[in-house]
């Protein structure tokens, strides 16, 4: 061992805590990752909540990367396991249901159940074989349910599950938690109004504890608090942590508008339409994607689109869908920015949500649906056959119904690799995501229309 370790701090929330919990991606520097514990009261919204994170679970991906949400655990083993558990535990001399082939993360996790073992002795007061012998079977149950769905890599540590959980928790289950918390899971508890029922203020100092009395709230600036969160660490030895060269990425950089950023000219107290040059610097907001499968062989490639400061880029679901990872190019920059988070999806609208740590200033979703026109002048914006960030223009040539999705018929080119792409009125805004084509006509496209855009993004801008 070269003496360096790994460290988790529980990480405070400053805005959403639920949408930053679902975007936490795990990375981490430094040997140290910044990590959720979090006691979620969610006295208002309690289903609404539960059904965000089910759908976000429910992801493309998610069970890849080891998402879990379970509404409520099971509080016992099924009678007909608990001999099993007992023979691991063997009067503690424990066996684990499920091991990591990172020797470092094996070690960690005896030392941490071990750890946990000894607060719940202190918890309780009580140390008698036979109770600590039950909690015991508790934990190894728990850990053969959940740790084959959570840890699904098992010799890297270069990512990390999340686990969400409703339902009443008490001593044995918040413990649990904590063990997944001190193997650099991120963990989130989801009540409808009850606390987790643990008195000792030193187990319940290992958490954090947020309310939420209203719906759920918009992201706010970030809060002085974090000054005051909770400072406790874990420390895991291992020989190294390193981030795999897909995953190297710049820190996220302050959302300052680029210079070449169009601005819309105001003539007789009306807006006026842009010059094509201006709209054209609008590519800066549009990106190419390519798409790698579990082999790290790029084996497709599509566009997508910025629509929001905090880093989400707007594609289609044909596009990123069995990909395991994504790699983003943006204008004017010569690194490749990597990720893996595929935040939400709609099967049936082919539209998909990415996140990236990277920040431009978005392209703003067009509310004026319903006052699209056929014959209306558009602009294209894509990376046809892998050309990045081609520019062409048309017209609305119709609105179509394509198996219950409204979309926008369009005449400026378009070729594979343009799926995902911007359909821009003049005005600058998002009128329409690009989606598919026809090989066998001259300028069929089609895009995703606006008000389906904006239905689907609801929430995340």
């Amino acid at each position: 061992m070269n003496g360096q370790h790994f460290q988790t701090a529980v990480r405070r929330p400053t805005g959403d805590a639920l949408e930053e919990f679902m975007l936490l991606n795990g990375r981490y520097s430094n040997f140290t990752k910044e990590t959720f514990f979090i006691r979620y009261v969610s006295k208002g919204s309690y289903e609404e909540n539960a059904a965000r994170l089910q759908s976000w679970t429910e992801g493309g991906g998610a069970r890849e990367r080891g998402f879990v949400f379970e509404r409520a655990m099971a509080s016992q083993p099924p009678r007909e396991k608990v001999e099993r558990y007992l023979a691991l535990y063997h009067g503690g001399a424990v066996e684990f249901p499920f091991r990591f082939q990172n020797m470092m993360w094996q070690k960690a996790l005896e030392r941490s159940f071990a750890q946990v073992l000894e607060l719940f002795k202190q918890a309780r007061g009580r140390s008698e074989d036979s109770i600590v012998r039950n909690f015991a079977v508790k934990l190894l149950y728990w850990m053969d349910t959940y740790f084959p769905r959570l840890f699904v890599e098992t010799a890297k540590m270069n990512r990390f599950p999340k686990f969400a959980c409703g339902g009443g928790v008490k001593l044995a289950e918040y413990l649990f938690l904590y063990l997944l918390w001190l193997l650099g899971c991120d963990v989130l508890y989801l009540s409808a109004g009850e606390d987790v029922s643990v008195s000792n203020p030193e187990l319940l100092a290992l958490s954090l504890r947020i309310e939420d009395a209203a719906p759920p709230p918009v992201c706010r600036p970030a809060s002085t608090e974090r000054e005051n969160a909770p400072s406790g660490r874990v420390v895991i030895t291992m020989d190294s942590v390193r981030r795999p060269e897909r995953h190297r990425t710049a820190p996220p950089q302050p959302a300052a508008a680029p210079t070449a950023a169009p601005v819309l000219r105001q003539g007789g107290g009306a807006r006026q339409p842009l010059e094509f040059e201006e709209l054209a610097k609008i590519a800066s907001s549009v990106v190419m994607l390519r798409v790698f499968d579990q082999r790290d062989q790029c084996f497709k490639t599509g566009s997508g689109v910025i629509i929001s400061e905090k880093g989400y880029v707007l594609t289609n679901m044909h596009v990123v869908n069995g990909g395991r990872y994504y790699g983003i190019m943006l204008e004017e920059e010569t690194d490749v920015f990597y990720t893996d988070e595929l935040i939400k999806y709609h099967q049936d609208y082919d539209l998909a949500v990415l996140r990236m740590e990277k920040r431009r200033r978005p392209v703003p979703i067009s509310k004026g649906g319903k006052g699209l026109v056929r014959g209306q002048k558009v602009v294209a914006i894509g990376s046809p056959l892998g050309l990045f960030n081609s520019v062409s223009d048309g017209i609305i040539s119709g609105f179509r119904d394509m198996e219950k999705v409204s979309m926008i018929q369009f005449t400026a080119p378009v070729s594979h690799g343009s799926s995902g792409g911007a359909l821009l009125d003049m005005y600058g805004e998002l009128v329409g995501l690009i989606t598919a084509g026809f090989d066998d006509g001259q300028n069929l496209n089609l895009a995703v229309g606006c008000q389906t855009i904006a239905q689907f993004v609801r929430g995340l801008i």
